[in-house]
């Protein structure tokens, strides 16, 4: 019952991810929606793993926490980069980084 629920919640968080990555041309919310993916995949992991076995999920979750906290690194990093260089960030625009 709970992991049904759980699941589920994993499954909407990951639609709403990947309809934020579709839909969206503005990277901050395109890495915001990745994040959210992420989220997702971290509860459905966890959920399953400690349904299948009583093991210790530590691991899996610093490995999955890691991975998020570079994700916002590089995040930060990019924005800065492209707030020096006064450029949008929109997505479809970021071609003329080439050109630099």
């Amino acid at each position: 019952m709970i992991l049904d629920f759980i699941l589920t919640m994993g499954i909407a968080l990951f639609s709403i991810g990947i309809a934020g990555v579709v839909s969206s041309r503005h990277f901050v919310i395109m890495v915001l929606s990745i994040e959210i993916i992420l989220v997702a995949s971290s509860l459905v992991a966890v959920s399953l793993y400690s349904y299948i076995t009583n093991g210790e999920i530590l691991s899996l979750l610093f490995v999955i926490w890691a991975i998020a906290a570079l994700d916002v690194i590089a995040l930060v990093v990019f924005y800065r980069y492209l707030a020096k260089l006064k450029m949008n960030l929109d997505v479809t625009k970021l071609n003329r980084l080439r050109d630099r």
